[in-house]
């Protein structure tokens, strides 16, 4: 029995009977189990990577801890970043590579859309730039997004996050390293996650504009910062949209590297003014807000026309 190749890249069976996935055949929605899946990868990844650097702090603690502070955690940052990225790449990464075969018939870089052609690389080159250009757009997102009233029990806790990013960031910490755990890991398997089961998943189920949205706001859920869910929807959201209209996901790999990334290297180049958009206390100027937005605008142009389909 032979497989034909349809446009979207998937095969399909070219036998008499309709070849149904583990899902379709047991009546599960392909919305529904893609959901529950990023719930339960969310959950174990946060349980595995936490309890990984709460288990070598009290083996490395001298005497009996009786709780763990954060002069305990600053001390012991790097440990805390590779037990976060062993669980990412487990169960964001990994497992749910393998757990996609429930959803689909055909080989899974198909339906995840690990695919490249003529457009890739441009679309890559446009998808990277653009998200350097929008960055004063994206400060003014989280500037607008803080003006949002918060308990100060979820203050207290987000401070307490970002005040050990800070100092991991702008404290003494191997470059390199730091990309390999704040950008590559990150981008390689939240955008499996998102970007290429999640999203492919609801467009199955309730077509691509729902299908971007979605998964464009559950991608700023999922990283537990209200204070910054407007911003990082907004970047699903365009990743999103790049993936469906480049039908590959390199591209979105690659604007979450680059995203990622470029913290990072601000962080450790010029600590003051990564302290200012971490703190979204001021605005850029309005020229560089200006040329953000005119900039942005285009560069979608650019890969509109560059992913424009026959």
């Amino acid at each position: 029995m032979g497989e034909i190749e349809g446009n979207n890249g998937e095969n399909y069976s070219t036998g008499f009977i309709h070849e149904q996935s583990w899902a379709e055949r047991n009546g599960f929605p392909l919305w529904l189990l893609a959901i529950l899946w990023m719930i339960v990868a969310f959950l174990l990844f946060q349980l595995v990577g936490n309890a990984f650097a709460v288990v070598y702090v009290l083996m490395v603690s001298e005497g009996p801890v009786q709780a763990l502070d954060m002069e305990m955690l600053l001390e012991h940052m790097d440990v805390i970043f590779i037990g976060n990225s062993i669980s990412q790449i487990i169960f964001l990464g990994v497992a749910t590579w393998f757990f996609v075969g429930l959803s689909t018939t055909g080989s899974r870089s198909s339906f995840m859309r690990f695919r490249v052609d003529s457009r890739t690389l441009p679309v890559v080159l446009q998808t990277a730039l653009l998200i350097l250009v929008m960055q004063p757009a994206i400060w003014l997102l989280s500037w607008l997004n803080a003006q949002i009233p918060m308990s100060d029990s979820y203050m207290a806790f987000e401070e307490t996050q970002m005040d050990m990013i800070k100092n991991f960031l702008t404290g003494d910490h191997i470059v390199l390293l730091t990309l390999f755990h704040v950008a590559l890991v990150p981008s390689v398997c939240e955008e499996i996650l998102f970007r290429g089961y999640l999203q492919r998943a609801l467009e199955k189920s309730w077509g691509v504009g729902a299908a971007i949205l979605i998964s464009g706001l559950l991608f700023g859920l999922f990283h537990i910062r209200i204070t910054q869910l407007i911003p990082l929807a907004v970047i699903g959201i365009l990743l999103a949209w790049i993936v469906w209209k480049s039908n590959s996901i390199i591209p979105a790999i690659a604007g979450h590297f680059v995203n990622n990334g470029g913290s990072v290297l601000a962080a450790s180049l010029y600590p003051e003014y990564m302290m200012e958009q971490l703190n979204v206390t001021e605005l850029p100027s309005v020229w560089l807000l200006l040329g953000s937005i005119g900039g942005s605008a285009i560069l979608l142009r650019y890969i509109h026309q560059t992913t424009k389909r026959e």
